[in-house]
């Protein structure tokens, strides 16, 4: 096993992997391996709006537009995780798949289908196409409200 890009010293807990990927298998594969390493939760990128995790196939923000596949491959990754946590990071929308109300359709759907209960918004949507990953940190609007609102 021994993978040294998976160690940490134990000072660093609580500690988080974050997987990327959209094949219930292979996630599930891989929460395998992390598991003897002792991570405290495990996490799938559903906000990465780069090119080269976007645009490589359906994996980082892309996975948004899929709510479906993202429970799949959630409850595979937690039926492998030996009781870790699982939860998602993901934006508020992608592209024009912004609304509140398809926000709080990916987050249902994600819920519903598999144990996630821990969602980590990053506030704003992102663009797939003409801007890169520094811009969508600053160009789309911050929307707080939908954050706060989606907890109630």
């Amino acid at each position: 096993l021994g993978c040294r890009f998976l160690w940490f010293p134990p000072e660093q807990h609580p500690i988080v992997c974050q997987l990327g990927g959209s094949n219930p298998d292979t996630l599930a594969q891989a929460v395998a391996r992390i598991v003897p390493y002792g991570y405290d939760e495990i996490n799938l990128n559903c906000g990465c709006p780069s090119d080269r995790v976007a645009g490589a196939g359906c994996f980082g923000a892309t996975l948004m537009l899929q709510p479906d596949l993202v429970a799949q491959c959630c409850a595979a990754m937690a039926a492998a995780s030996g009781g870790i946590p699982i939860s998602v990071k993901c934006r508020l929308g992608v592209d024009d798949v912004d609304s509140y109300e398809a926000l709080c359709k990916f987050v249902s759907t994600v819920a519903s289908g598999s144990p996630v209960r821990h969602f980590i918004l990053h506030a704003r949507k992102c663009f797939l196409k003409g801007l890169s990953p520094a811009e969508n940190r600053d160009v789309p609007p911050l929307r707080h409200e939908w954050v706060y609102a989606l907890k109630q």
